[in-house]
């Protein structure tokens, strides 16, 4: 049965505390880019579509000019007309472009643009340093006993939620 607490009853316990700790980090990491020209969805969809692989990388390998949109919709959890809806902002912005396939003119490819790797490359560079610092002020022991926690967190939340393990490694 669910718990019928009220709010007044639920500040001050540790579901709260856990919750607004979690929060905190949230907001905290999603402010680690520094380009507001872009929603974080939007920057986390170019982040897909990066580990998508290069579209040169990719095509070298797979023989595909980019990333496919319903790849794209499973990597980032979300609706095919979503995705299309944000990919069509990062086009209209210059992050990424169309390649349609000239075999099978349903089937739509997504590359970063050199504006698109860039900011990409960008962040990229900022969260090595970010978290680099952040482990020097932590120390290397209190960074691995957290990563173990962090590990447990999960496992505990995906078998509460009754999932398998369904994560796209980033």
């Amino acid at each position: 049965m669910a718990d019928k607490r009220v709010d007044k009853d639920y500040e001050g316990t540790i579901s709260h505390e856990f919750i607004t700790t979690l929060n905190k980090v949230r907001k905290l990491m999603g402010r680690l880019h520094g380009n507001r020209s872009l929603y974080p969805a939007e920057f986390m969809m170019l982040g897909a579509i990066h580990h998508g692989k290069h579209c040169e990388e990719n095509k070298a390998e797979t023989n595909e000019p980019g990333v496919r949109v319903g790849e794209l919709s499973k990597m980032v959890h979300s609706t095919k007309s979503a995705t299309s809806k944000m990919l069509k902002a990062l086009e209209e912005k210059g992050y990424v472009t169309r390649i349609t396939d000239t075999k099978d003119r349903r089937v739509v490819y997504i590359c970063l643009t050199d504006r698109g790797h860039e900011i990409i490359q960008e962040s990229i560079s900022q969260l090595r340093i970010f978290t680099d610092n952040t482990i020097q002020k932590m120390g290397e022991d209190d960074t691995r006993s957290l990563i173990e926690m962090l590990n447990k967190l999960y496992d505990a939340m995906v078998e509460v939620l009754g999932e398998s393990d369904k994560t796209d490694d980033f």
